[in-house]
């Protein structure tokens, strides 16, 4: 019985699987060539019977024939009998031909029924094989289609690692272009300032605005590689909120946060304004 043993699970390398997937295509076209010989020789053996059958009947009728003489030779021997030594000898002639072909007749029909048993076994064991390989041919064909299947769903998953790679390094080149741009403390400090003018926070700065008056607006940046932006309110020179807004990438929420309040400067660090609340209720800096 032909065999054909693939591990699916220890297949990971799509090329690897097409060159097996080959390689099972040939093995399927020699079991399709193998079947077709052996088919083959069971109508060479169908022809040969044939043959044999037809030269038996051809002895048979020879010795038909043989037999119709030496009736023929008995009579013509009754009715001449000075020929009779003559003919008893021809009569004695024909019998050992016909002895002889009898014998002929029967040693063929032995090696005929040979033959056909041989033939029949053979075709018996021919068929038991193309069974067999009938049966490892459909084997080898849905080990093929699920190699098929496989080698698509890695496809399909290569596909998506490709998608994922290319998208995650886009993230990472905005990421890149987002801290090269933030390593400039301008362009951060004015990055913190976006951050914040988007925030639920800015909106709080607001109604307490609409309360007290514009505020004074002082922003910096804080200490450290990557600071946050620190944005200071201070209404009627008493009341004061500063917040936090820190604009790099991968900070967890919240980016945006009060860092301190209260209605009293003393011990406040004093400094001149450097933004404003512009239009829009936004932050802006620049008086």
């Amino acid at each position: 019985t032909t065999e054909v043993e693939v591990d699916r699970g220890e297949i990971s390398d799509p090329e690897e699987l097409k060159a097996r997937l080959g390689i099972k295509d040939n093995h399927i076209r020699e079991l399709y060539e193998e079947i077709t010989a052996s088919r083959l020789a069971a109508d060479e053996a169908n022809a040969s019977k044939a043959a044999g059958e037809g030269y038996i009947e051809s002895l048979e009728s020879e010795g038909a024939r043989l037999k119709e003489r030496i009736r023929d030779l008995e009579e013509e021997a009754r009715g001449r009998r000075r020929r009779r030594e003559g003919a008893e000898r021809q009569v004695a002639r024909l019998e050992r031909e016909l002895e002889r072909k009898d014998g002929e007749i029967a040693h063929r029909d032995y090696l005929l029924e040979r033959r056909a048993e041989q033939m029949e076994a053979a075709g018996q064991r021919a068929e038991e094989l193309a069974s067999r390989k009938d049966l490892a041919l459909q084997d080898a064909l849905r080990r093929v289609d699920g190699l098929e299947r496989d080698l698509e769903e890695r496809e399909g998953e290569i596909s998506n690692l490709n998608a994922t790679v290319e998208t995650l390094r886009g993230d990472l080149e905005s990421e890149q272009e987002l801290r090269g741009r933030l390593a400039d403390p301008a362009n951060r400090l004015r990055a913190g300032i976006d951050l914040f003018n988007e925030s639920e926070q800015r909106r709080a700065m607001n109604a307490l605005s609409r309360t007290l008056g514009q505020p004074e607006v002082y922003v910096e940046l804080d200490a450290g590689d990557e600071p946050a932006a620190i944005l200071t309110f201070t209404w009627q020179g008493v009341t004061w909120q500063t917040y936090a807004s820190d604009p790099g990438p991968n900070v967890e929420e919240p980016r945006v946060y009060l860092k301190g309040a209260g209605e009293d400067l003393s011990g406040v660090e004093s400094k001149p304004p450097n933004a404003r609340v512009g239009p829009g209720e936004r932050v802006m800096l620049g008086l």
